[in-house]
């Protein structure tokens, strides 16, 4: 999978669509800059993978198959995805994970 090392996995926690576009304005500013095709599905891959990796999530053969599935949407529900992985992450090592039910 590929990386970006000069980047860093969005966290939220999201209230609203503007935070999280703002989270991932300069993957937009990256992708009009560049000639290259796939730079958006680069670096959600890069958010996502990060996310795991970061949360000790070991990452099977299938696993890496969906990643790269979820990396061609936009970047705002690749950024969301990866915030909710490295903040379930951080709740369980701080101890303080609870089950919660997002609002409706």
């Amino acid at each position: 999978m590929s990386r970006r090392a000069d980047r860093s996995v969005p966290t939220g926690p999201y209230e609203t669509q503007q935070q999280v576009r703002a989270d991932v304005a300069d993957v937009y500013e990256h992708s009009r800059r560049s000639a290259v095709r796939g730079v958006l599905a680069e670096a959600n891959l890069a958010y996502l993978a990060d996310a795991c990796e970061r949360a000790g999530v070991r990452v099977g053969v299938f696993d890496a198959r969906i990643l790269t599935w979820l990396a061609n949407w936009e970047p705002e529900t690749c950024a969301v995805v990866a915030g909710l992985i490295t903040r379930a992450q951080a709740a369980e090592t701080s101890g303080t994970a609870k089950r919660s039910r997002p609002s409706r």
